[in-house]
């Protein structure tokens, strides 16, 4: 017996069936995952203390909810650390959120001591539009897209994930698509993984100058990209 794996793109393609039926369908299923993206900007003399302090301590956080990955800013962002995390429920985040401000280990042996480190901290959740993709293969490059949605395409979701069908090849694969729920409303996050840095540049190449590309940017309010390497403790390498 043959074991069929679905491809990227029959999962792609899943989704958007998904999303063509979702203001149609009532649910009655649980709670959907959420996720959290957040962004630490860090004290530029204190960055390497962080970074040597994360890579120690680390598990003391990661044993109270799933990381999924965990990435220092190469370009597009200096002196920054970016994070993903997963979460059965807003529900299920509170009840973490209050289990670290109690657990007095995490406390003393690391949020204590990082809080002189951070300048500014940010944070958005997210709604997955696909099943994240976990690559645990060492050497990869990662980049995220952060997208503000105009207020005439309804459907963009839909829009986003036939694009981003159209853009991933061999040197690069799509690893997360995320609409935002708190924070910047009406935001998609693209999570990329190319093999190579030098890989990059022809992902926005094919952006820009394809019509899919072309066409969706035409509703595309803001745009940023960052280049992202995976930390030592990051799942997603």
């Amino acid at each position: 017996m043959v074991l069929m794996i679905p491809s990227f793109s029959q999962k792609v393609a899943n989704s958007i069936k998904a999303l063509h039926h979702l203001h149609r369908l009532m649910s009655t299923k649980a709670a959907k995952p959420v996720y959290e993206l957040r962004t630490y900007n860090l004290v530029p003399k204190e960055v390497g203390n962080f970074m040597a302090l994360s890579k120690e301590k680390f598990h003391l956080r990661t044993g109270h909810s799933v990381l999924l990955g965990y990435w220092t800013a190469e370009l597009g962002g200096l002196n920054q650390v970016v994070h993903l995390w997963q979460y059965d429920s807003y529900a299920h985040r509170a009840g973490v959120r209050a289990k670290l401000g109690a657990d007095q280990e995490w406390q003393t042996e690391y949020f204590q001591k990082i809080l002189p480190w951070l300048q500014h901290q940010d944070n958005l959740t997210l709604e997955s539009l696909i099943e994240p993709v976990e690559n645990s293969s060492e050497g990869g490059t990662y980049e995220i897209w952060q997208l503000g949605i105009g207020p005439h395409n309804a459907d963009w979701k839909i829009s986003l994930l036939e694009l981003a069908k159209t853009l991933q090849g061999d040197q690069t694969q799509l690893c997360g698509a995320f609409s935002s729920v708190f924070g910047p409303m009406g935001s998609a996050v693209l999570i990329w993984r190319h093999q190579d840095l030098d890989s990059a540049p022809r992902l926005q190449d094919k952006l820009f100058t394809s019509s899919e590309g072309q066409q969706f940017l035409s509703n595309v309010m803001t745009k940023q990209s960052k280049i992202l390497a995976p930390t030592p403790f990051s799942p997603w390498k």
